[in-house]
């Protein structure tokens, strides 16, 4: 009888063990399959993927396309009534969705798969310098000063907060930081009313400046309403728009991303390097010339996935930017590729190494993980440093990203973005 029953543990914790085998495995694969694609002319063929996955599709007239992608890597395709090979999706709209199954018999997440043409860009590398003022006078945090009768005092407290944007004071509008100085050093102790944008939102708050020490009338406020810095560009589009960094200009004492009111690119002159360490990134050091004649481009968008804008000369920039087809997510695979930088104010190609592509939303601008490994970059900066950001990943002739971040504790590894994500901005 007790056998029986350890006979029948045992069963039970073997049927446990397989059922969470096959959870971690339908995960995994969840991960290893992309939620959306894009399809160069609708075909198929180019849906690469490194897992036993079968794509299937059902167009208008409820055909059916299977495309089988093993590990061999070679593409099935099924034949229609009329005995025609198909490897396109003949669609009229630009959009289909892909029911993926596992071994061709689980189904486990649907595609979509936008239908695009193929698309080219400059790829650039350039070192760029960045300039941004905030849409607003940027609230980094409140604290307390000592007033004129040696009492703290904080008005701003549990007023305002961190990332807030001051837009107005009494119904006038705000260009910089210190127009809200002179606006409460001019209050007589009265209340004020200042126009916020709070998460999108706009508020209306009154708030009480207090006279300090010093004998002027104070919030307990500290505010940014400017941001400069340098960076790479990543692509020049032949209409004259760009792309660059990768990811977000944000606030250097909060990680807010910066809701830019105006912006401009510049000309930068790379002054120095300090090399990347175990622990502490490293970064390129340049110094940026803001005479209008320096100017490169306006800066009309800010977001997790870089900035954008327009350029003014394009043509002085593609001097030395070389036009690339787009590869898109499934087209990039582990191994050799090269990075796009300017690190001593030349524009040179990088060797790096493709380690794991991501395919989480969670994880949209640290979506390609690599390592460098080109002997010139690792004595020149060892590895990535902050000032690489935006530099174009290219792969196969493709460019596939942009660098992004850089692992703290190991500067020879770093982050990309899928460029689709790049392009895909709006």
């Amino acid at each position: 009888m007790r056998s029986k029953l350890i006979r029948k543990s045992i069963k039970n914790i073997w049927q446990i063990i397989v059922i969470v085998w096959l959870v971690f495995v339908y995960q995994l694969m969840l991960n290893m399959v992309p939620d959306e694609v894009k399809l160069i002319d609708g075909d198929l063929s180019k849906l690469d993927i490194s897992v036993p996955v079968t794509f299937e599709c059902r167009d208008s007239g409820k055909k059916f396309i299977d495309t089988s992608v093993m590990k061999n890597q070679q593409l099935q395709s099924s034949i229609d009534k009329a005995g025609t090979e198909k490897n396109e999706v003949a669609m009229a709209s630009d959009t289909v969705v892909l029911r993926a199954k596992l071994f061709g018999i689980i189904p486990i997440k649907d595609v979509q798969a936008d239908i695009v043409a193929e698309q080219e860009v400059y790829a650039s590398g350039e070192n760029i310098g960045i300039y941004v003022q905030t849409d607003g006078v940027f609230v980094i945090g409140t604290g307390n000063f000592e007033g004129l009768d040696g009492m703290l005092y904080a008005p701003a407290q549990n007023v305002l907060k961190s990332g807030d944007y001051i837009c107005a004071v009494d119904g006038v509008e705000l260009e910089n930081k210190e127009a809200l100085m002179d606006a409460v050093g001019q209050c007589e102790g009265k209340s004020l009313v200042l126009r916020i944008r709070r998460n999108g939102e706009e508020l209306e708050l009154y708030i009480q400046p207090k006279l300090s020490k010093e004998e002027t009338y104070k919030l307990g406020v500290w505010v940014r309403d400017d941001l400069a810095g340098i960076g790479t560009l990543t692509y020049i589009s032949p209409d004259g728009g760009y792309g660059a960094l990768g990811h977000a200009v944000t606030d250097m004492d909060t990680g807010s991303v910066l809701e830019v009111g105006t912006g401009k690119l510049y000309n930068s002159r790379l002054v120095g390097i300090v090399k990347g360490e175990s622990g502490k990134p490293g970064e390129l050091s340049g110094v940026i010339n803001y005479e209008e004649k320096y100017c490169m481009g306006d800066i009309e968008k800010n977001c997790e996935r870089g900035i954008y804008g327009t350029l003014h000369e394009k043509n002085n920039l593609l001097e030395h930017a070389v036009t690339y087809p787009i590869g898109y997510k499934q087209d990039i695979e582990s191994g050799e590729a090269e990075i796009i930088s300017d690190i001593d104010g030349t524009i040179a190609h990088y060797k790096i190494r493709i380690t794991e592509v991501n395919y989480r939303d969670n994880k949209e601008n640290k979506s390609i993980l690599f390592e460098v490994e080109d002997a010139a970059l690792l004595e020149s900066t060892g590895g990535i440093v902050q000032g690489m950001s935006g530099s174009p990943i290219i792969q196969n002739g493709r460019l596939i990203g942009a660098v992004t971040h850089v692992f703290v504790d190991d500067a020879k590894k770093g982050y990309g973005i899928f460029i689709e994500d790049m392009l895909n901005h709006d």
